[in-house]
């Protein structure tokens, strides 16, 4: 919306008027009658008037325009103003002595029509103020009704819209249409906003010319989606084709985005129109991801669903009276210790209905988050798990820590810590029993209010973990600034590390920042001995899955909690890491260390810290392909520049700080590996690396190896494994 009236006035305040007349006397008695009110531009003819429209287009307020003139005529001028998007919109008054051109003029464009000889002023004034009314009015109201980067209808308006178009067509089959563009945050995080916006501005302006064809209306409805109104019976194959025109580019490939689109046919016209597309919506869900079907149709089996949703929705605030949401608890253990030690347990909810039976958080989470009730009941369960911890507390005399999750949509309520304490007070526990979990998306979607929260939540005492973490390359280079006391593994993520073909490298190099950082690590998930005997030979600290146990009713969950002797306070309560990184490394040989870095690595260095020489080694990824490449008496001068010499310009100054050999050293002082990744610029592209540096021997102050991969394709996998998860909410969030 326009925020002042400004934009309609030339720069000495006044509004600007252009009179084109050919006979100097008219030019002459307007100015007289107008000059007072108004600053004006003359022009002659009808060309040296559309000289003058195009160069004050922005600020000019009015055309006052006589038809008959010489170059070019003013019914020619008026032609060419409305066939100009640009110019269509300034209002025009036509002034001529032919009293047979008032209904051709308004035909042609004209808003309003003054007759030769002029009449009395008075008159001239009230046509002229109220054309340009009529015009600023008009435009606020586009301004109310558009959206200001697409200048498509906005949501509420195209609501309206649609609705004008059923009362007037009522016997027409009509089709609602919801397209979104997958993965769409990775274009902002990839090539900046500005490259974002361009995007939607594309896609916009072709859905609005397939849809104008079919005859049907569209809007942008939020960030990356939009809708369409459109007579049913429409090729939407066709539709979406020449829609993802709009996303086509030299990055559209790198960044792994198209479109896909959700259609409900010959729509129920009794249905509010919000309901109608909330249908096509669900229909677009079904295509998340996928890229082989990019078009959803709501259908008998998607209808049965809704009514199920529905169902859910209804039944809430009985299930709440009547207790029937149950907290189920799975254990997580300490895997440092020489045996598997209990140290904490997830609270996560079940729905014991009492028609449907078990109703799984993946039915009801993300509807409830939807609708605004996953407040009331993440307080529900906040209350019933600390009632549970003190009762174990005061039955087995043990301090049983619990974590609970926080949705985002707490995490934006203003009283979110008062209302924590009050639980905690009311059952007289500390904050060091209630853990809290909040997901890696909620960082990272409005990550300076969460984060601003997550530090008010912390500084009182409250123990946060970050939930569903995932492999992204922004998730890694934020952690050192993000306020958290453990990070949480995500179970998909695990389970394609251990599938056959996958690689757990992105583990051990989350578990090395994180333990860099002095952030435990728990892995989600695990659910063989070959899973957990690995991740305890990386260094995570603490493990939930299946393999221990699943989630499980209270009475069950006590048996652990029974069989627990003893609980170690500041283990579970401080989330210390119990170990060092890589303690099984501290005595390998040079030769061992340099095998073990150049699994996957395509360089490794071997460097006297003392005098700076070096000797390079090739391995192409593989051991066994160990060879001498080259050797070297100034590695820090020599081969450091070699290996940055074409640095990502936003990764330039942390690299070189870095690197310094210095700064190097005292990164290795404690014996711990350091990593770091970085971007290098290739043929305009850039590609992630990474860097790994560890000391040669525990006891040898004197060597440190040095292993360099390319890791992009992992990364940019990871990206695209993230975005996905992250659409796509899991059954066991909670």
């Amino acid at each position: 919306m326009l925020k002042s009236h400004e934009k309609f006035h030339s720069e000495n305040g006044k509004r600007l008027l252009l009179i084109a007349d050919d006979e100097l006397i008219n030019r002459e008695i307007l100015r007289e009658i107008l000059q007072d009110e108004y600053e004006l531009l003359f022009a002659e003819n009808g060309e040296e008037a559309l000289e003058v429209v195009r160069r004050c287009k922005n600020v000019l307020s009015l055309v006052l325009l006589d038809l008959k003139m010489p170059v070019m005529s003013g019914t020619d001028a008026m032609y060419a103003m409305r066939d100009d998007p640009e110019l269509a919109h300034i209002p025009i008054i036509v002034a001529t002595a032919d009293q047979n051109a008032e209904v051709e003029s308004l035909h042609l464009g004209a808003n309003d029509f003054i007759s030769k000889p002029y009449p009395q002023a008075d008159v001239i004034h009230a046509r002229i103020q109220r054309a340009i009314e009529l015009h600023e009015d008009r435009l606020i109201i586009t301004k109310t009704e558009r959206d200001e980067l697409t200048g498509l209808l906005n949501r509420e308006f195209f609501y309206q819209y649609a609705a004008q178009f059923d009362h007037h067509h009522a016997s027409t089959e009509m089709d609602a249409i919801v397209v979104d563009i997958n993965h769409f945050r990775l274009i902002n995080e990839r090539f900046g906003t500005n490259y974002g916006d361009e995007v939607l501005r594309c896609v916009g302006n072709e859905l609005l010319s397939v849809v104008r064809e079919a005859g049907g209306i569209v809007c942008r409805s939020e960030a990356d989606k939009f809708m369409a109104y459109c007579p049913h019976g429409q090729d939407y194959e066709t539709m979406l084709e020449k829609a993802s025109r709009g996303i086509a580019g030299e990055n559209a490939e790198d960044t792994q985005t198209w479109l896909r689109m959700g259609v409900y046919e010959s729509v129920d016209k009794t249905l509010e129109t919000e309901r109608r597309f909330d249908r096509a919506r669900m229909a677009a869900d079904t295509v998340r991801g996928s890229f082989a079907n990019q078009i959803g149709v709501y259908d008998a089996l998607l209808h049965e669903k809704e009514l199920y949703s529905e169902r859910l929705i209804d039944d809430f605030a009985a299930a709440i009276k009547e207790q029937q949401f149950e907290v189920y608890f799975q254990p997580k253990f300490d895997i440092q210790s020489e045996i598997p030690v209990l140290v904490s347990a997830e609270a996560l909810v079940r729905w014991n209905h009492p028609t449907l039976g078990m109703v799984f958080p993946g039915a009801f989470i993300p509807l409830f988050e939807e609708n605004g009730l996953i407040q009331r009941l993440d307080i529900y369960i906040w209350r019933a798990t600390a009632a549970r911890i003190k009762e174990w507390k005061t039955r087995f005399n043990l301090v049983a820590p619990v974590s609970v999750n926080v949705s985002r949509i707490d995490m934006y309520d203003p009283h979110l810590d008062r209302i924590l304490l009050g639980i905690l007070q009311e059952y007289s526990l500390s904050t060091s029993e209630l853990l809290l979990e909040i997901t890696e998306s909620a960082y990272t979607q409005d990550s300076a209010q969460i984060i601003e929260t997550v530090s008010n939540l912390r500084s009182i005492g409250f123990q946060v973990e970050m939930d569903d973490f995932g492999t992204g390359y922004s998730s890694l280079n934020m952690l050192s600034s993000l306020p958290l006391d453990a990070l949480k593994l995500d179970m998909q993520f695990i389970r394609s590390a251990f599938t056959e073909g996958g690689d757990t490298k992105m583990i051990e190099i989350i578990i090395d920042i994180a333990d860099y950082l002095s952030v435990p690590v728990i892995a989600e998930g695990v659910e063989t001995e070959e899973q957990l005997n690995a991740l305890r030979d990386m260094g995570c600290d603490r493990v939930q899955g299946y393999y221990f146990s699943p989630p499980v009713p209270a009475n069950e969950y006590e048996k652990f909690v029974a069989e627990r002797n003893e609980i170690d306070v500041a283990v579970s309560a401080k989330l210390t890491p119990s170990r060092e990184i890589i303690p099984h490394n501290r005595s390998l040989a040079f030769e061992e260390v340099t095998h073990a870095l150049s699994a996957g690595f395509d360089v490794v260095f071997y460097v006297d810290i003392e005098s700076d020489h070096y000797i390079e080694f090739t391995s192409q990824g593989k051991p066994e392909n160990l060879q001498i490449e080259n050797s070297g008496s100034n590695f820090f001068k020599d081969a450091w520049g070699l290996l940055f010499e074409s640095i990502h310009p936003d990764d330039e100054m942390r690299v070189g700080l870095s690197t310094q050999k210095n700064t190097l050293l005292l990164q290795l002082a404690g014996h711990d590996p350091f990593y770091m990744t970085y971007r290098i610029m290739e043929d305009g592209r850039s590609v992630y690396h990474a860097m790994k540096c560890i000391k040669a021997r525990s006891n040898d102050d004197h060597h440190i190896v040095i292993g360099i991969s390319n890791i992009d394709m992992q990364i940019r996998q990871a990206l695209a494994d993230m975005n996905i998860r992250t659409e796509n909410t899991g059954p066991n969030a909670y």
